[in-house]
């Protein structure tokens, strides 16, 4: 049943679809011949590169690289010279310092050690002055010290004789309670002993009762057995073995009495034992109570020793400072030198009183001194601590550095003041002197072309020539699927475009590298840091320039022959207009040309539409050129 039913229902199922067919046969028609279309048209005329949806979902888009042409390039050597002939400037000689030997006390001066044109050392004597009441104060302060001093040692005794009665107090109390506690021990044991010794009397008393009992009762039975004798009721024999026991129970009574006096006796020496002990604990007592008083007392006097001896050693250091300062005040009588120098001027003679603060001689310091000129503001973007500078003074130069420029210029004469520091040992340039300053005279730098440094938001920056390691060998890959290599021309084997050479290192790329510039020159500029001599620095070709775009070295240029000087550097248009050009830190762009390339070959460049000659595509125009 279930099996007819199924073919039933098959049955009826083609039949509808067969009527279905029939209704829409010329729909179902046109639709196969569209995809026959479809598929024929995409296998014959499908452009040269390009992929099938299943090529193009196989493809690993993040190893592809569009293949880019080389820009040819032209280089200059970073290399050490001369940036110009220096600018010579007038100049003055000024003294390193100056140093005016005042009298720091009231006196008379009596002595003066040196003359005009002396050389001095740091702490040399140079004067003497007569005022003898400073002496006299520094010895009063002395002695004044030395009795605070011996203040402070007595303090010093009187805490360790406190420290020793405090020690001996303290002994004393560890032996009083030691005998306190034998004390006590005794006392107890002698407690012990007379309550031991009132119990013995307690049982001899006892005893004696008994004993008195039988006593009587032996008494009574020896009359009786006396009076039956009499009678002849009894023999003697019993009559007199009663009288005997009567007479055991007497013996026995006396003993026990006696022992009884024996057990008192003992408890009389217990008590006094137990006296003796309980005087001997509340001596103990006293005598601990005695001991801490002691201690007491001597912690209090060690604690107010402290405090005096405190006392006494603030006010020894109070006289240390009195002595210290009244040394000083008695050392102020000589006149010494803070440095090194020559003596320029004796402004008092012996024998004048002087006040503080009064002059007395001059110094000049002249192992170094300061050469300074006024340069015009022209020069001033090129001139900076640390630049090497020439003096000359007759037949005589040498090289400095300048170690201060003064910011400020003269609004008058349009110039600023620049200072060097020159050693002077043999003392030919003195103060005053009139000298020449040679300003950039010769000096060896490492400079490039200044057209290659570049300037954006980020600083100064040039483009060098780097070299790709690798073999320098090349294989033929596909553009569209660079995972194929194959040694020679040819077509790709996956979608049949042409293959392009692929070159696997040592090629020539550009990178950007900051730098720090300098002084710059007509057609040179300064690199302080950033690069080494002989780096390739490129200064032509630098339009479109990217980090690794591949390079080709055209030219090699030298420096100039013979480059300006620092002092026209502001007079040179190329060179002001250096200055003020701001470029994007990525790229330099040039002026905008209509250019048509392929998106497949990007190194193939047209000035007109067309097909590409490697694939065939229609060339587009270059966004980079609109």
């Amino acid at each position: 049943m279930r099996s007819s039913s199924q073919d039933e229902s098959r049955g009826f199922l083609l039949s509808q679809a067969f009527n279905h067919i029939r209704k829409h046969w010329l729909t179902l028609l046109l639709l196969v011949g569209s995809l026959v279309a479809v598929n024929w048209i995409v296998t014959h005329k499908r452009a040269p590169g390009a992929v099938t949806v299943i090529e193009a979902q196989g493809m690993d888009m993040t190893a592809m690289r569009a293949p880019v042409g080389t820009q040819p390039v032209s280089i200059d050597l970073a290399q050490p010279g001369t940036l110009g002939g220096g600018t010579t400037l007038p100049a003055t000689v000024e003294a390193f310092s100056d140093e005016d030997v005042v009298a720091r006390v009231p006196g008379r001066v009596s002595k003066v050690l040196v003359y005009p044109g002396d050389k001095v050392s740091a702490g040399q004597v140079l004067a003497l002055l007569d005022a003898p009441e400073y002496a006299a104060e520094r010895e009063k302060m002395s002695a004044m010290s030395g009795a605070k001093e011996a203040e402070v040692l007595s303090a010093d005794r009187e805490i360790a004789h406190h420290r020793n009665i405090l020690s001996k107090a303290q002994a004393t109390v560890r032996e009083a309670t030691l005998a306190r506690d034998r004390a006590r021990t005794d006392a107890d044991a002698a407690a012990l002993e007379l309550r031991r010794a009132r119990e013995e009397v307690a049982t001899k008393e006892s005893a004696i009762r008994e004993q008195e009992a039988l006593l009587s009762y032996a008494e009574k039975n020896a009359a009786r057995k006396m009076a039956l004798y009499k009678q002849g009721a009894v023999s003697q024999d019993e009559s007199q073995s009663a009288e005997r026991d009567r007479d055991a129970a007497q013996a026995r009574v006396r003993g026990a009495q006696s022992e009884r006096a024996s057990a008192e006796q003992a408890v009389l020496i217990a008590e006094k034992r137990f006296t003796s002990a309980k005087q001997m604990v509340s001596e103990a007592d006293a005598a601990i109570e005695g001991a801490k008083a002691e201690q007491g007392q001597a912690e209090e006097g060690i604690a107010q020793a402290h405090a005096d001896a405190s006392a006494r050693k603030f006010e020894a250091q109070a006289a240390k400072a009195e002595v210290a300062s009244a040394s000083a005040f008695a050392d102020y009588r000589e006149l010494r030198a803070l440095g090194r120098g020559i003596v320029s001027e004796r402004v008092v003679s012996p024998g004048t009183p002087v006040m503080a603060g009064q002059v007395v001689l001059r110094l000049t310091t002249v192992n170094r001194v300061r050469v300074q000129a006024d340069v015009p503001e022209s020069l001033a973007n090129s001139v900076q601590d640390g630049n090497l500078v020439e003096i000359s003074s007759g037949a005589k130069r040498g090289k400095a550095k300048i170690t201060s420029v003064f910011p400020r210029v003269d609004p008058a004469a349009r110039t600023f003041r620049v200072e060097s520091i020159v050693n002077n040992e043999d003392g030919h340039l003195k103060a005053g002197m009139f000298v020449r300053m040679t300003i950039g005279g010769g000096e060896s730098a490492l400079s490039v072309r200044s057209k290659a440094v570049q300037l954006d938001d980020s600083g100064s920056f040039v483009w060098v020539v780097r070299q790709k390691t690798g073999t320098g060998e090349s294989d033929w890959t596909c553009t569209m699927h660079p995972e194929i290599s194959l040694p020679g021309p040819g077509k790709c084997p996956k979608c049949g475009m042409d293959l392009t050479q692929r070159q696997k290192g040592g090629s020539l790329f550009a990178h950007r590298q900051p730098v720090e510039t300098g002084r710059q020159g007509a057609s040179r500029t300064e690199i302080k840091s950033g690069l080494h001599e002989g780096d390739q620095v490129i200064w032509k070709g630098l339009d479109d320039l990217i980090e690794g775009t591949p390079v080709r070295v055209e030219e090699t240029s030298k420096p100039d022959a013979e480059p300006a000087s620092i002092s026209d550097m502001s007079a040179m248009p190329e060179m002001a207009a250096h200055e003020k050009k701001r470029v994007p830190a990525s790229s330099h762009k040039t002026t905008p040309k209509v250019d048509y390339t392929c998106p497949m070959h990007p190194e193939v460049h047209s000035d007109k539409p067309g097909k590409c000659p490697k694939c065939g595509m229609d060339l587009v125009k270059d966004e980079k050129s609109s």
